[in-house]
């Protein structure tokens, strides 16, 4: 009966050590705060279209002569530079092209006339949408084409007119890019270089295939 005190005391002893351990454990945790998960991760795409490229093409050309009507086959290259923006794709682009648009005819007056587009050239902007690998544009800018104008008179008096003519050119097309850095396009382009000095219509119009490089 007499060690009860001392069990009492020992007990107390250790309920005040407990209490106030936990009550400093509890003051380093500082106020109750509900769980917040952290935010979600989130995975961006990379650009297919953005960057340099490099590439080749070909296609075929017809005029809009009201005389001669040249049309024949072409082959060149063109560099641009693309920048992206979520969907929206708008760059710039430069291409040569090396031509054979030729055509001749005899006019009712039996004057023999023959048009050739030696080569043309333009600079453009792009501006489309993409849509998973694939991109619609619309295209336009300046263009530049060599044009030989040669008039045979029926009395055998000649005549010629030839030098780089400057115009415009628009139109538009669709890429696709098949792997992560080549891509293949199918364009359109109307170039308008109006008339020379014998009144002969030069605005031509082209259709190509390309094959472009992406860096």
């Amino acid at each position: 009966m007499k060690s009860l005190p001392v069990k009492s005391a020992f007990g107390g002893a250790v309920f005040l050590l407990t209490a106030s351990s936990g009550g400093a454990w509890a003051a380093d945790l500082g106020p109750y705060q509900s769980y917040t998960p952290p935010p979600e991760a989130r995975y961006e795409a990379p650009s297919i279209w953005q960057g340099a490229y490099v590439g080749i093409n070909g296609g075929y050309g017809w005029s809009n002569s009201n005389i001669a009507k040249p049309e024949g086959g072409y082959g060149g290259a063109q560099v641009g530079y693309n920048w992206q923006r979520g969907r929206l794709v708008f760059g710039i682009e430069g291409d040569f092209q090396g031509g054979d648009i030729g055509g001749q005819t005899t006019t009712a007056f039996d004057d023999k006339v023959r048009s050739d587009i030696n080569w043309f050239s333009t600079v453009r902007g792009r501006v489309g949408i993409a849509t998973g690998p694939w991109l619609i544009y619309g295209t336009g800018g300046v263009a530049f084409a060599d044009v030989d104008t040669k008039v045979r008179f029926d009395d055998g008096d000649k005549w010629k007119s030839s030098g780089t003519q400057t115009g415009y050119a628009v139109g538009g097309g669709i890429e696709w890019a098949f792997t992560q850095n080549w891509s293949a396009k199918a364009e359109y382009l109307y170039v308008g270089l109006g008339e020379d000095a014998l009144g002969v219509n030069n605005d031509f119009q082209t259709v190509r295939l390309g094959l472009n490089y992406k860096f």
